[in-house]
């Protein structure tokens, strides 16, 4: 081997670890280093993810992309890592998409994650690495050698900050509790889109009239765990918990549900932008 090709060779190891190094993995204990904030992007466009353990077999994570001078957010992603069955399997569903997809986890080593789904069309491989900078570098690909890649700063999240997110959380869950739709109204944003645990999504104004007619009406609102995590000065997102007493066509429902609220800063007050939750069993 020639000097040029051997320094070439030297480089491709030191950037993509090799695969048969890496070995299948049984627990979530490889992917521990991804846990916390991530941002990446520049003035024009905004990347953030986020992950947190919310047992010891699983981690809940959520994506989010933001564009524009006023940091509007364009597209939100659910993710989860779950331990079952002897294997990891990577969760992905967009507000957009009916059914998460799921990627198994095939190999990983000191700072890599590969997950594929072959039967997907794009991508059909996630990598997931920390590089020597301590930057998380998440890489998708498919077949087509269609490919892209992101590399994200861990972020620094102030406590303080997601205090304030979830006190305009709660009271917004009082004003749904009193139906009082003008308070209502100035604790939701303009763009609100507001997805039940049904899978039917209501616009604004049509989840303002449904708590102004009585229609939905909500008895008692419990919050039982949350994470506010702050994407930027003027977006959060809020993962939770909770129990939610509703009548809705004069049936009294018991729910509990899981849920991701994405929240915007506008006119100085934080605002709900979207709602999608998800019900638990009982």
């Amino acid at each position: 081997m020639n000097r040029i090709a051997r320094h070439t060779a030297i480089i491709a190891i030191m950037l993509w670890p090799a695969l048969t190094a890496a070995s299948p993995c049984q627990s979530l204990e490889a992917a521990r280093w991804i846990l916390g904030d991530w941002i990446s992007g520049d003035d024009k466009s905004t990347v953030h993810e986020s992950w947190t353990e919310t047992s010891p077999q699983t981690f809940e994570g959520s994506g989010s992309n933001e564009t524009g001078s006023d940091a509007a957010v364009n597209e939100i992603e659910a993710l989860r890592l779950v331990e079952m069955a002897g294997e990891v399997f990577y969760m992905a569903k967009l507000s957009h998409d009916e059914l998460p997809v799921a990627f198994r986890l095939t190999a990983c080593g000191a700072g890599l994650l590969i997950f594929e789904n072959p039967a997907h069309d794009h991508p059909r491989r996630i990598e997931y690495r920390e590089d020597a900078a301590h930057r998380m570098v998440v890489a998708v690909s498919d077949r087509a050698n269609k490919s892209s890649m992101l590399a994200f700063e861990r972020r620094a999240i102030a406590a303080d900050a997601g205090a304030v997110v979830l006190a305009a959380e709660d009271a917004r869950f009082g004003a749904m509790v009193q139906a009082d739709a003008t308070l209502l109204g100035d604790l939701v944003a303009d763009d609100l889109q507001y997805a039940h645990s049904t899978g039917k999504v209501e616009s604004r104004q049509q989840f303002l009239d449904s708590i102004a007619s009585g229609r939905t009406r909500y008895l008692t609102i419990e919050p039982i765990e949350r994470q506010a995590v702050l994407l930027g000065d003027r977006s959060a997102l809020v993962r939770g918990r909770g129990r939610f007493q509703v009548m809705a066509a004069d049936n009294r429902l018991d729910l509990q549900l899981r849920y991701l609220a994405v929240y915007v800063k506008s006119g100085g007050r934080w605002r709900l932008q979207s709602w999608q939750s998800m019900r638990l069993p009982q």
